[in-house]
Parts: structure tokens; sequence; C-alpha cells
């Protein structure tokens, strides 16, 4: 993709090695943006520097799930015009409440939630002292209600989405220029089924349920962030707005039924 122009700004983008945050790295290059990624093995996006020699490219391994290296990654970024980030690292425990590992869920919810809360906090300050800025946080489909078969993940990204609206909400009450933003995706093609331990993940793919290109997703979802003004989240795609329209008449029982018969009983 042609470059557009050089910002002389940079993007930091979490979870930036695969899937929707190894494309928005791409789609951020081409748009003028330096690169901050970090993932638990993020080496992999320097091979884009190939093709966008006069952009910096960063590159950290950081499991953000350890704290220690949220501030570490904060820290990383102090002496750079850091104008965007993208919290997009996470993953999901699937199962039954009563038989998922409590260890493993406590660590998705750290990197979920406690992470992206505070990468949030550190750069919504950080952009609201010079009044300019935007924080995109990924959620999901998920966020609009509860979700038998997969409820700890669905439960965080609930989390997600109602910070943003609320942040995103005080800030155009402020008047101020800063933005935070949701993003809401359903299904997609990425190995966050693999991390979630989903071992029929096949059936999500042949299920009927639209699931939409990485790069289509990516480059539809962020386009619209970066612009909105008066939105608080985004959906992208016919299915998923059908989805939102569909969960807002129908009543939180008839919701739970369906979602429990697809993700549980199966």
């Amino acid at each position: 993709m042609k470059k557009t122009q050089i910002l002389n700004q940079w993007a930091v983008v979490t979870g930036a090695s695969t899937g929707i945050g190894y494309e928005y790295c791409k789609l951020l290059l081409a748009k003028g943006y330096h690169i901050l990624g970090v993932s638990r093995k993020a080496q992999g996006i320097l091979a884009l520097k190939k093709d966008y020699p006069n952009l910096q490219i960063k590159a950290y391994d950081l499991d953000l799930s350890n704290l220690e290296n949220v501030y570490k990654l904060y820290n990383l970024t102090k002496n750079l015009n850091v104008t965007l980030l993208i919290n997009n690292a996470g993953y999901g425990v699937w199962g039954k409440f009563v038989d998922t590992d409590l260890d493993t869920e406590l660590n998705m919810l750290t990197l979920n939630i406690d992470a992206l809360h505070i990468l949030t906090k550190l750069f919504t300050k950080r952009f609201v002292k010079y009044n300019y800025g935007r924080v995109i946080n990924i959620a999901s489909m998920a966020s609009f209600q509860p979700g038998p078969g997969f409820s700890s993940y669905y439960a965080s990204k609930a989390y997600v989405l109602n910070l943003s609206i609320a942040a995103n909400y005080e800030l155009r009450r402020a008047k101020s220029k800063v933005r935070i933003i949701a993003i809401c995706p359903g299904p997609l093609k990425t190995n966050f089924w693999q991390r979630s331990k989903i071992d029929d993940k096949e059936r999500v793919y042949k299920s009927g349920i639209p699931v939409m290109a990485n790069d289509v997703f990516a480059e539809k979802s962020l386009n619209k962030a970066m612009k909105v003004r008066k939105k608080n989240y985004i959906i992208i795609g016919f299915w998923n707005k059908l989805t939102r329209f569909v969960l807002r008449i129908i009543s939180k029982n008839a919701a739970l039924k369906f979602i429990y018969k697809y993700q549980v009983n199966r």
C-alpha cells in the first residue's frame, strides 16, 4: 500500500505480531506513522521495514499480562511523539465457568482489563495534556451481552466497551480533541481461537456466521476509528450490525438461550 503522508508521529500497537494487530501496523505505516509494536513475539513486524525504509519500526517482546511490562512499555515511549494507541492484545478462555482454569482466567483478565486500563489511563492523560491523540480499544461483539461458555471473556470485553464509552463521553463533554474509541469485531480468522483453547474453531468458520478477512476488517475499522468524533464505538459489517440490532430488541433470556445453545450445548 502506498504511503499517503509523513506525520512524524508514533503509533503504539499491542498484539502487533499477528491478526488484525499486524494489519493495523501495515496500515499505519502506509499512513506515515512510525510504529512501536508489542506482543509476546513481536519481532516479525520488523520485516515491514523493507517496504517503509524512511519510517521507524520498534518491536518489543513483552507479555502484557505481567503488569511490570505494561509500565515498561509506557516508559519506552516517553521520548517518542506518540499520538495513537491501539490496545489490541487479548485472548479468551473457552468452557463452562465451573470447569475453566482459574489461573488462566486471571491471566486473561489481567491482559484484557488491567493492562488495557493502565495503558488507556496513562496515554489519555498524556494526550489530554497536549489536547491531541487517540486511543483505540479493541472490544468485541461479545461486549454487548453475557456469554455462557465463554463467560469471563465476554465479561472482560464488556469492561473494555463500557470503560471506553464512559471515558470518551467525559472527553467530549470537556470539549477535548482526544478520543477513546472502541472497535467491536465479530469472528475473525486469527490465532485468538488457538490461544482461547477452542478445540473446534473450524466450527466457527463453517457455522454460517460470516468471518471477515483480517485485512478488510482492519482497514475498514481503522479508517472509521481514526475519523469519528461523536461515536463511542464502531461496528463493522452488515451481520455484526444486524446482530447488535437483534440483541437490542430480544429479551436477555432469549439471547442467553441462543448463546448457550451455540457455545455450550453443541
